[in-house]
């Protein structure tokens, strides 16, 4: 079974309220857009649709590939915690992207378990390897439209649980992506690994 070749994208990615609130704060710059530019698209912005997401990596691949890629990474997270993560401000990028950062203490644990995921996958060919941590509002943000959304957009209070890698298949029809799989960090010690715990 090859199946058809597709784009797979690797992400950490918050609980439903988070994606509800991150969801908001885009209706919110949505409108604003719309209302300041009336001829343009009715405020459609690049990522403006997106859930919320904190993109690790990504590649192009068939069913098979992903199985492999799946596989491999359940083994090697094995030992990697789950852990609460902080949102705690806005920050922008050079070309206009938009997003909500993570606190210096999330910022470093989402690196770690980032990286771990990319030197697992590395012999896949990856794509889109983000080194920096965040979670997008909008990108390519023309600079008046950036502007508009600093002045909007001024605090924020997420977080969320980091349980493991979401894993998402880019859908053409819709132009977005949807979840394909999901695999948990194991929270294992390498210390007691094989011996059994009994939960009373």
């Amino acid at each position: 079974m090859e199946g058809s070749v597709n784009k797979y994208s690797f992400v950490f990615q918050p609980d439903e309220a988070g994606l509800v609130l991150v969801d908001g704060l885009k209706q919110q710059l949505r409108a604003a857009l719309a209302a300041e530019f009336p001829d343009k698209d009715k405020g459609w912005y690049h990522s403006c649709n997106s859930k919320a997401h904190v993109t690790i990596c990504a590649f192009t691949g068939n069913e098979d590939t992903l199985i492999r890629a799946t596989e491999v990474l359940q083994q090697a997270l094995l030992y990697e915690r789950s852990q609460y993560v902080y949102f705690d401000h806005f920050s922008s990028f050079a070309e206009g992207a938009f997003y909500i950062a993570p606190t210096v203490h999330a910022r470093s644990y989402l690196k770690d378990r980032a990286r771990k995921v990319v030197n697992t996958l590395s012999s896949f060919d990856l794509i889109e390897i983000s080194d920096e941590p965040h979670i997008s509002i909008g990108r390519r943000l023309e600079p008046q439209r950036l502007e508009i959304a600093k002045k909007l957009l001024r605090s924020v209070d997420l977080s969320f649980m980091c349980a493991g890698v979401h894993i998402r298949g880019f859908n053409p029809d819709m132009g977005q992506y949807e979840p394909v799989d999901f695999v948990k960090f194991g929270n294992q010690s390498k210390e007691s690994s094989g011996q059994l715990t009994i939960k009373f």
